[in-house]
């Protein structure tokens, strides 16, 4: 019986990678189906066209004005003494900050304004308009 050919003394040769696939492969379709339902929420801004669009604006703050009225510091709401607030606070940490203002193209000209003039009192002085390309 020593000799017999199912000894448990016999060492694997290959390993049944198949298994180990099939399981990987599930999980990639698991992550593809729900990194649709993980979006990060987007605002309901109609922003304006335009023929070329400044690259860089992911490196700024974010500013967004609702066709509502309603002011968004990244993507948080937010009211205009909140804003100073927070734009002073970030001013003095980085005084060459940059600020992407994105705004309704329905509100009127005279708001928008407004909230650059409220801005740049804050002492922002870099501030870009968000448009579509």
């Amino acid at each position: 019986m020593a000799g017999a050919s199912g000894s448990q003394d016999e060492e694997i040769g290959s390993i049944n990678i198949t298994p180990m696939v099939d399981v990987i492969l599930v999980l990639l379709v698991i992550f593809m189906v729900t990194a649709n339902f993980l979006k990060k929420e987007s605002l309901n801004i109609n922003l304006p066209k335009v023929q070329a669009a400044d690259p860089n604006v992911a490196e700024s703050v974010q500013v967004a004005i609702t066709k509502t009225g309603s002011i968004l510091l990244e993507g948080k709401d937010t009211d205009v003494t909140g804003l100073v607030r927070n734009l002073e606070r970030e001013a003095k940490i980085r005084p060459n900050m940059r600020l992407t203002l994105s705004a309704d193209e329905s509100l009127p000209y005279g708001k928008i304004t407004e909230l650059m003039g409220i801005i740049r009192k804050a002492g922002v002085t870099k501030i870009a308009l968000s448009v579509k390309k």
